[in-house]
């Protein structure tokens, strides 16, 4: 799947596909974008954090083990 936002300067576009898509059925939609999808509001770092405060895990002192992974007997 290729998606690229635009904003076209005449009403005319030129595309080119990529030769994996010759001969393929494929899908061509045109919409316009709302400000809100085009240039989305970011987050801080702190609000990130909060976000995700809770969901981590401390991996401190952690070794993988292959052989461990790897026994499934």
């Amino acid at each position: 799947m290729i998606r690229e936002i635009i904003i076209p300067k005449r009403n005319r576009l030129r595309i080119v596909i990529p030769d994996r898509m010759i001969g393929k059925p494929i899908e061509l939609i045109l919409r316009e974008q709302t400000e809100s999808l085009f240039n989305p509001p970011g987050k801080t770092i702190s609000e990130l954090e909060a976000e995700l405060k809770g969901l981590t895990v401390n991996m401190k002192g952690y070794k993988f083990n292959r052989d461990e992974a790897n026994d499934y007997e």
